[in-house]
């Protein structure tokens, strides 16, 4: 077998990138902001095997960009398999908190370039929900969620104090036909249409959720009576 000297030249590069998978990876999966405590602490470990420069910022929703939050180090080097403790601080309101509210938290890797290595860097994104001092901890709050078919559209609304966020996609009973809404959330105050590609039965009565925990994990399904 005659192998070219193109051939041959692709095998060595190829052969002499190393591939590394590096990350900043935090210690939960939901970043729980107490009014009360004015701020919190989330720790994010470096997998990788040198040091990184980790960058933190707060993404704020179009839907619900207060109250402020400020991450007092966005950028800050960690080394390799170390911790690195990063700090939240809410912003000083007027006004109290009287319902709970959602951002997002993102951590990210400023890769060092070295020779011959391809790093492949993962960012993570996770919830942010600040929660009013005062307020009772409620662990299902999707159970207050009130659900109504009008007119063939699937409606919810959200009369609670308290962020629900669940699958985009819920199913309608006993026809088991499916719907989605246009975001995985529903704040305090809001009311929700869920969009279908086909018209809706006034035979269904109920309606299966798949919402998420507190911090963040699939609960078990719910099912809703529809008003």
């Amino acid at each position: 077998m005659i192998i070219s000297k193109k051939t041959l030249l692709s095998v060595f590069l190829l052969s002499s990138l190393k591939t590394f998978a590096a990350g900043m990876v935090p210690d939960t999966s939901l970043l729980l902001i107490k009014e009360n405590e004015r701020g919190a602490s989330m720790d994010v470990k470096n997998t990788d095997d040198s040091a990184q420069l980790l960058y933190t910022r707060i993404v704020d929703l179009p839907d619900d960009p207060k109250p402020g939050v400020i991450v007092t180090q966005p950028v800050v080097r960690v080394n390799a398999g170390k911790t690195q403790r990063v700090r939240f601080v809410l912003k000083d309101s007027a006004e109290k908190l009287k319902t709970e509210h959602l951002k997002r938290v993102i951590f990210s890797t400023i890769p060092q370039r070295e020779q011959n290595k391809v790093k492949m860097v993962f960012s993570q994104n996770l919830p942010v929900i600040i929660h009013p001092a005062g307020l009772d901890v409620n662990m299902e709050p999707w159970k207050g969620l009130f659900w109504k078919m009008n007119g063939g559209t699937l409606t919810v609304v959200n009369d609670t104090p308290y962020v629900v966020r669940m699958e985009q996609n819920v199913k309608l009973l006993p026809s088991g036909k499916q719907v989605k809404f246009d975001k995985n959330y529903i704040l305090p105050g809001q009311t929700m249409k869920a969009k279908s590609e086909s018209t809706l039965s006034a035979g269904d009565n109920k309606v299966e959720i798949y919402p998420a925990t507190r911090f963040g994990y699939k609960a078990s399904s719910y099912v809703a009576e529809l008003k």
